[in-house]
């Protein structure tokens, strides 16, 4: 199986590394063979490329080591192809405030490798901007999906942003494969029933009210209330995603899954991403909940139907 086309897509179409950058890899113990295939392509085009490895945190949103934040801010670009997820980070958003342009990849395989990484980044850009100028009309969003969910929540456009795969400009950051339109939210409430959720078994009932996950009704060998006791602001609800990448598939990985076209997902944890004022909430975890077959209304208007996307069908 080759990677050569995935690593291609990366350096060339997601982030247009030119000759004269300097290009900065991360490793926390990923496969070596993805790793190997990133480095290849980008010293075909960068000045200076590196690698950096680091013990494998213990969570998603976990700080790295200092010596790997410092280094981050050092390079025009960093590509984060690890196993724990460094997005929603200080050191990711120090290294964008430094002017580096980040691609985080966590939690990538040569499976996701080898299909929806390689989009048409123009087409999942189209989609994810159609689908934020939507949301800047939309003061109200509701999800419902068929094993039980139904959550409410208001809409701040200022909080959101569209992750294209398009990472071409200093400071920019970007998640790969990509495809979303994403944000903070302040004001979740309803009831959330999982059905994609690392943390959780499916069919775990999380009870919201005023942005904060309340009550969990789950199997006794679950432990996400003890998870959301023992980390200090994890119960925030900290993001609304709507998936907008027409070629991935539901596969059980949360990098994946969270960009299917026809899905949405809601996060808890770290919101700072996002939210920079009073409803920012700084957390050790940023845990995604994939919603599958959502139905999902903007002002009352139904733009996903059981997954189907409705919009897409409008003139």
């Amino acid at each position: 199986m080759s990677l050569k086309e995935g690593a291609h897509t990366v350096i060339n179409q997601c982030l247009d590394v030119k000759p004269d950058e300097t290009v900065l890899i991360l490793n926390d113990s990923n496969d070596e063979d993805i790793i190997e295939a990133l480095l290849e392509a980008a010293r075909e085009k960068a000045a200076v490329v590196a690698l950096k490895e680091f013990e494998k945190p213990e969570n998603h949103g976990e700080e790295p080591p200092q010596e790997i934040a410092d280094a981050m801010k050092d390079f025009d670009v960093v590509i984060a192809p690890t196993k724990k997820s460094l997005s929603h980070t200080n050191a990711r958003t120090e290294a964008c405030a430094a002017g580096a342009r980040v691609a985080t990849m966590p939690g990538i395989n040569k499976e996701i490798w080898n299909s929806s990484l390689q989009a048409d980044y123009e087409r999942v850009a189209e989609i994810s901007e159609k689908v934020y100028d939507m949301m800047e009309e939309t003061d109200t969003v509701r999800i419902e999906t068929p094993s039980g969910t139904d959550i409410e929540f208001s809409l701040n456009i200022e909080y959101f942003h569209t992750d294209t795969g398009l990472i071409h400009e200093s400071g920019e950051f970007g998640n790969l494969p990509a495809g979303e339109a994403d944000g903070g939210v302040t004001d979740v409430n309803g009831t959330l029933v999982t059905d994609h959720f690392p943390f959780a078994p499916s069919g775990t009932e999380i009870e919201i009210k005023d942005n904060k996950a309340v009550a969990v009704k789950e199997d006794e060998e679950s432990g996400l209330s003890q998870a959301f006791d023992d980390i200090e602001g994890a119960r925030t609800v900290a993001e609304f995603g709507f998936g907008t990448n027409p070629e991935a598939t539901l596969i059980g990985n949360v990098l994946q899954d969270e960009k299917v076209l026809g899905t949405v997902h809601i996060a808890f944890g770290d919101n700072t991403s996002y939210i920079t004022d009073e409803g920012a909430n700084q957390c050790d975890i940023h845990w995604d909940t994939v919603c599958e077959s959502p139905t999902v209304y903007f002002d009352g208007e139904k733009v996903l139907d059981e997954g189907e996307p409705v919009f897409l069908d409008e003139a």
